[in-house]
């Protein structure tokens, strides 16, 4: 069993996916197609606008910029202690597929 963080940041890391691979793996393993809109980053900053406080708006906006924040997947805590974590596909899969 891997020892336990003490009271510092722990960086973990699974696959970091954009919404088109999200929107890809959902229609391969569920074999059915997902209607796709896109949002233009001035889109989603008019919106963020105009409800600033809004989480979810702040998230898309940032994340659409590219400012969203990452690190390298072999640095992690789960990497370094060979702690297995589940990808979308296997997710889906096993949550989705029926």
């Amino acid at each position: 069993m891997a020892p336990a963080p003490m009271e510092r940041v722990v960086h973990l890391a699974a696959d970091t996916i954009t919404y088109g691979e999200l929107a890809e793996t959902l229609e391969t393993v569920l074999e059915r197609p997902f209607r796709r809109v896109v949002w233009t980053v001035p889109s989603l900053l008019d919106e963020l606008a105009a409800d600033p406080d809004n989480m979810t708006r702040k998230y898309r906006a940032v994340f659409a910029q590219g400012r969203g924040v990452a690190w390298a997947k072999d640095d992690t805590y789960n990497a370094r202690h060979a702690i297995p974590v589940t990808d979308l596909r296997q997710w889906v899969e096993e949550n989705l597929a029926g």
